[in-house]
This record gives structure tokens, C-alpha cells and sequence, in this order.
């Protein structure tokens, strides 16, 4: 969905370009061509820079917000300049930020729904975080294995390069995966030998390559952004830091426009396919297939 994109590009600039215009008038200067003053015509070119370079640098905002920043602290003009248009420049970059923001809660396409599993048992998830926009389908397998099925939005970057990286890292700070387990646990908890409580569970990393290889045909070789997980819990067991209750993989896919497409594999533990299939290729295969 390209337009979502190129309309989160487009919103800090545009937003940026209003309130320096807002503030020019509200300051009754006369001179029609001094509103964009405060930033310069550098300046101005850096802010229409600004909507490729989000989609074309990796990482997106990460990245291209720094590196604008430190051009203007390096030179001893821009530097004098910033001194005489503090307030306009903070005022003009925190709209554009808000308006960049915003674009997180443009609407997501329907995540990935392979045709083999059937109808989801949920098609929303009330444990989701409300921010970033997002849809999520969860199914339960006959032999206890929850997948959720996940499209997001990125708010920082409408490109693929570094996406699906960039992605893993901001959720693994801000916990977010944690946050959609609940629902996972809440679905296996009946077929455990103990109870669960999803606030006393926590995700612990296990040592696995960043991305794998999944064969999808003979000729085709998807290599897609992996990460693996212990699940543990606090509720039960002397072991202070956690007993393992089961394993959770997931792996994501990035697309032009600013989403990310994510599957999540939860299996209790002592599930069969922890040993013949470790990394869940089997349903991380017919999810690929069905974005084809």
C-alpha cells in the first residue's frame, strides 16, 4: 500500500513547512520569501530531502534525523544560526516529528493468511499495543502450536533496506513482543499440566543466526529476518530466573510503503517439532508463499 508511504514521507515536510509559515505570519513580516529564515535555503533543501531520504536510507528516521543533526553541529554557521533561530527550528522539527508520528496509524493491508490453515480462530488482539497501527490473525493448530500472523506499521521509514531489523530492535526495547504473547498464553494455558499466568511471563533470546534461508520452491530461496526465543515463566519452580514453558519464533518481512509483515510460532514445551523443526519452517514456508 504505497499511497500510506509516500503520505508518511510527505507529512513532516509538509508539517514542517506549515509551521515555519505559521510562525512567519503570526510575526507580521511582510517579506513573503523570508519564511523559511529560521532554517536558510540549506535548510530547506535538507527538509524536501527528507521524504526519499525515508525511504531509501536504512533504518529511515534512525538514521537520516542523526545525520542531519550532526551535519548542522558541524558547521560553525549553522551552529551561529541555530543560536538565532532556536525556538523556530525546535518548533518546525517537533511538528514535523509529530506529523511523521502520525503516520503510524495510517491503516495496514490484512496480515498474511496462508489458505492451508483454514479460517483464524481471532482476527484482532486486545493485548496489541495501539501504536503502531497493526492487524493480527491467530490460529490454534490441532496439536497446540498458536501462529499469529501480524501486519504493522513502521512510523520511521517507508523502505525496505533495513527495515525488518530496525523493526526487531525498537520492539525488543519497548517489550512490545512480550505484550502480543498474552494472547498466545492465554490459548495454551488450557493444554499445560500447570497455570499460566501471562504477566509473570517473559521472553528469553536463545543464540540464532539474524536471518535464515527458507526454500520455498526448488528454484526459490527466501532469505527472511529470524529471531528465537525461550518462554519463561516466574509462576512456577524454584529457578529464579524463569522455567522454560515453551519456545517462540518469529520472522518478518518488510514491504514498500512502511509495513512490516510478521509471523509468530509459539510451542509449549516438549512439542515434537522443537526437535525435527527447530526454527518452524514449516509454517514459516506456506506464510512466504502466501504474500507471492
Amino acid at each position: 500500500m504505497l499511497w500510506q508511504g509516500a503520505l508518511q514521507a510527505l507529512a513532516p515536510l509538509l508539517g514542517a513547512v506549515a509551521a515555519l509559515h505559521v510562525l512567519h505570519r503570526r510575526k507580521g513580516e511582510v517579506n513573503e520569501a523570508a519564511w523559511y529564515a529560521p532554517v536558510g535555503r540549506d535548510g530547506l533543501r535538507m527538509l524536501f530531502l527528507v521524504p526519499p531520504l525515508l525511504w531509501l536510507v536504512p533504518g529511515g528516521l534512525l538514521l537520516v534525523l542523526p545525520g542531519m543533526l550532526a551535519l548542522s553541529a558541524a558547521s560553525p554557521a549553522a551552529r551561529l544560526t541555530w543560536s538565532e533561530h532556536r525556538n523556530a527550528r525546535v518548533v518546525a522539527v517537533g511538528v514535523a516529528l509529530l506529523c511523521l508520528g502520525a503516520g503510524g496509524l495510517l491503516p495496514v493491508s490484512s496480515p498474511p493468511s496462508p489458505e492451508a490453515w483454514g479460517s483464524p480462530l481471532y482476527t484482532e488482539n486486545p493485548h496489541a499495543p495501539v501504536y503502531p497501527a497493526s492487524e493480527q490473525y491467530t490460529w490454534l493448530t490441532s496439536d497446540v502450536v498458536v501462529l499469529q500472523s501480524l501486519s504493522l506499521r513502521l512510523p520511521h521509514q517507508q523502505g525496505v533496506w533495513g527495515a525488518e531489523q530496525s523493526a526487531v530492535t525498537l520492539a525488543s526495547a519497548f517489550n512490545l513482543e512480550t505484550a502480543r504473547m498474552h494472547q498466545a498464553i492465554e490459548l495454551i494455558d488450557d493444554e499445560l499440566p500447570f497455570q499460566l499466568d501471562p504477566h509473570d511471563v517473559f521472553l528469553e533470546a536463545i543464540p540464532a543466526p539474524s536471518s535464515v534461508d527458507i526454500r520455498l520452491s526448488s528454484t526459490e530461496v527466501r532469505s527472511v529476518e529470524f529471531r528465537h526465543y525461550d518462554i519463561k515463566t516466574t509462576a512456577i519452580g524454584l529457578d529464579p530466573s524463569g522455567t522454560k514453558v515453551g519456545e517462540v519464533v518469529t520472522t518478518c518481512v518488510a514491504s514498500w510503503g512502511g509495513q512490516l509483515n510478521m509471523l509468530i510460532v509459539v510451542r509449549p514445551i516438549a512439542h515434537p517439532t522443537l526437535e525435527d523443526d527447530a526454527r518452524g519452517e514449516m509454517w514459516i514456508r506456506p506464510w512466504l508463499q502466501a504474500q507471492a
